[in-house]
């Protein structure tokens, strides 16, 4: 995922050009949106693997739904995508810090999963971490949108786990699957947070 920024870089002469994403897929915001429907769809297909087999038909149609309707706003929507803020100094080291820490967590999850003996916890509790990981990039990156991606799929892994562990098995891949929507939805909105020429704007945007 990418930074946002707003639309005042430009001169108040200059009238803001909305385009599709399609046309800009280097621009940041829009390449990072597609990591970000690649990423929340992945969580929710693989926490819906672990639903039961009756409501797992109409969940996974749902799921290519949410996921159709967000690749379609990230690259078909026209808006005003935003002139982007440089980052932060560090940004490059709190992004390797963070990413490196959070494949080392990742086979801890499976550790941690199985000492509580709730071992389909650990698909949300990998939500977790994933989630964990983008809460520093809101800061370097100017973009307070990590703040609700990572706060989101934190909250809905560890509960999910909690749940697990306390014995609502299918509680560990549902928390999973829902950090996932999470995800997608949050890409959605933003994409459509960003404003049309002649609208209001006020451009706090990001990428996944």
């Amino acid at each position: 995922m990418t930074t946002h920024t707003t639309t005042a870089g430009r001169q108040p002469s200059e009238t803001p050009t909305a385009v599709r994403g399609i046309s800009a897929l280097r621009h940041p915001v829009v390449s990072g949106g597609l990591i970000g429907v690649i990423g929340g769809t992945a969580f929710l297909f693989v926490g819906l693997l672990g639903v039961s087999s009756p409501t797992q038909g109409p969940l996974r149609g749902l799921a290519a739904a949410l996921a159709t309707f967000t690749l379609a706003v990230i690259l078909f929507r026209r808006r005003v995508l935003p002139e982007l803020r440089p980052p932060a100094p560090g940004a490059a080291r709190v992004y390797g810090v963070a990413v490196v820490v959070m494949l080392l967590l990742m086979p801890v999850t499976r550790l941690v999963a199985q000492a509580l003996h709730a071992p389909t916890a650990q698909s949300a509790l990998v939500a977790a971490v994933v989630g964990a990981h983008f809460l520093p990039f809101a800061r370097v990156f100017h973009a307070p949108v990590f703040w609700w991606i990572g706060g989101s799929m934190v909250a809905l892994g560890l509960g999910g786990a909690l749940l697990a562990v306390l014995g609502m098995h299918v509680a560990g891949p549902a928390g999973a699957a829902a950090a996932g929507a999470a995800m997608l939805v949050i890409v959605a909105v933003q994409a459509f947070r960003q404003h049309a020429p002649g609208t209001t704007a006020a451009t706090e945007q990001s990428a996944a």
